[in-house]
């Protein structure tokens, strides 16, 4: 008995967690309140759970996207978002592609503040050569793979159009809905991708050690 109660406020906040993730909230608020009444640890809610912890993993990933900081980007991408779905699923890579462009003319997109005639020449070129140079080594890279895609194609010309502001197939890129609608896009995956990777305590345990939970289950 004693074991058990120097468990007891741990076993209580994975229930809690696992209601969290099932979206139980009713039951989340009975359990809380149960809890008090019996006299019992009351779970902490907050930056610990599972659902906090990918809220904000989504979080700095649009923020880092926002301000086009890609290093970030990509380093937190690779991080949270598993190789089987970067690697294998078509709305992954599709995503991902259209990610790298954005990074790629980030800083032609920001100089856009005077006259076109003076623009061109807002940003730092050092900068932007860097930038496109990484493009066109995904390009030769990992991004192959769509280089038969018809979709894709025109965007494997991008690294070498002097100016594609102006150029026909490149001007949606800089029109701010294009920006916006990539940012919706890379929200709703997330949302969908993380909460399908981010299992809560107890069913990682029920997971992980089967026979074992279900023997004890069963008794």
């Amino acid at each position: 008995m004693g074991d058990v109660l120097a468990y007891e406020a741990e076993l209580l906040g994975m229930v809690k967690e696992y209601l969290e993730f099932a979206e139980f909230e009713e039951t989340v608020r009975s359990f809380t309140k149960e809890c008090k009444i019996k006299g019992k640890p009351v779970p902490k809610t907050g930056g610990g759970s599972a659902k906090d912890a990918k809220d904000l993993m989504i979080q700095d990933l649009l923020t880092s996207f926002t301000d086009g900081d890609q290093d970030v980007f990509f380093e937190l991408w690779e991080e949270h978002v598993p190789p089987a779905i970067r690697d294998n699923e078509a709305i992954a890579q599709k995503l991902e592609f259209y990610l790298h462009i954005h990074f790629a003319i980030f800083l032609l997109k920001r100089s856009v503040v005077k006259p076109p005639s003076v623009s061109a020449h807002c940003y730092n070129k050092a900068a932007l050569d860097e930038r496109i140079s990484r493009f066109k080594m995904y390009l030769e890279t990992k991004g192959a793979a769509l280089s038969q895609t018809t979709e894709f194609l025109p965007f494997y010309a991008l690294p070498f159009v002097p100016n594609p502001m102006i150029h026909p197939s490149f001007k949606e890129l800089f029109q701010d809905s294009w920006e916006s609608d990539l940012k919706t896009r890379l929200e709703d995956f997330l949302s969908a991708t993380l909460k399908a990777t981010d299992a809560p305590r107890l069913l990682t345990l029920y997971v992980s050690f089967p026979n074992a939970v279900k023997t004890i289950v069963l008794l």
